[in-house]
């Protein structure tokens, strides 16, 4: 049996329900302490500062924890089959190595591709991908990875030789990790009506596979991440300016 990945673990504990004892009280135990050694002068008393009663120690710990809640989520992202992860300090330098498509699977045709992963992958209007991957070993299932060279007036990404880069993953599969180094630098967007993401800034991403994690990579240019009804999530990076290549996906067929 395949030991379970990091992304799994991390799911089943969040799922895990502990059982504990009973607790003692022991706020009203503590403070009628400290009443009555202050009563009995061991303990003087601090000057405008009275005991805190019951209710309010526990609206302070019930805020405690929704702040660390929103912490938590905020520095964690996940759409469909990948997560953001929000490491501050966290830099992509420029000498990393990119993401070349063709270290993530074998080169097919797209027919050939469908037919072999299941799904039918949406394209952008315009010439056929130049190459296409199978995505193999991915916990279990198959993705596909497609890419467009560069052409008179689609100039590449920097640091690449490709104009375009389209993945394509079942949503259901925990496919990819991507870290970036603040918020910031992640936009809530919408695709065809459907929650997107826009990363537009160079960041870091490792791929899960079932012999464990690949990368990190360095992802230099502009990435749009959302997912569809039919339970795919797709990952597009380009040198396109946001509404542009939102406007490209929804353009998909």
């Amino acid at each position: 049996m395949p030991e379970p990945t990091i992304r799994e673990l991390e799911r089943a504990l969040s799922t895990l329900t502990v059982g504990y004892p009973p607790t003692p009280d022991l706020v009203s135990a503590v403070t009628s302490r400290l009443s009555a050694q202050r009563r009995q002068g061991v303990r003087p008393p601090l000057p405008g500062l009275a005991l805190w009663s019951r209710r309010r120690v526990l609206v302070a710990v019930a805020i405690g924890l929704l702040a660390a809640l929103a912490v938590a989520a905020a520095a964690r992202l996940a759409i469909g089959a990948l997560e953001i992860r929000v490491q501050p300090g966290v830099t992509a330098a420029p000498s990393a190595t990119t993401v070349d498509p063709g270290d993530l699977g074998r080169p097919t045709s797209v027919a050939e591709a469908e037919a072999e992963v299941g799904f039918r992958v949406s394209l952008p209007p315009g010439p056929a991908p130049d190459e296409v991957y199978v995505a193999e070993g991915l916990v279990g299932r198959s993705g596909l990875v497609l890419a467009w060279g560069p052409a008179p007036g689609a100039p590449a990404i920097a640091g690449t030789d490709w104009h375009l880069v389209l993945m394509a993953f079942p949503s259901d599969i925990d496919v990819a990790l991507k870290t970036v180094g603040g918020v910031e630098q992640v936009h809530e967007t919408t695709v065809g009506g459907r929650t997107g993401f826009w990363l537009d800034a160079p960041h870091l991403i490792w791929f899960e596979t079932d012999d464990g994690p690949k990368g990190p990579y360095r992802v230099p240019g502009n990435v749009l991440i959302w997912d569809t009804a039919e339970g795919l999530t797709y990952r597009m990076e380009t040198p396109l300016r946001r509404d542009e290549a939102i406007a490209l996906a929804e353009r998909f067929t």
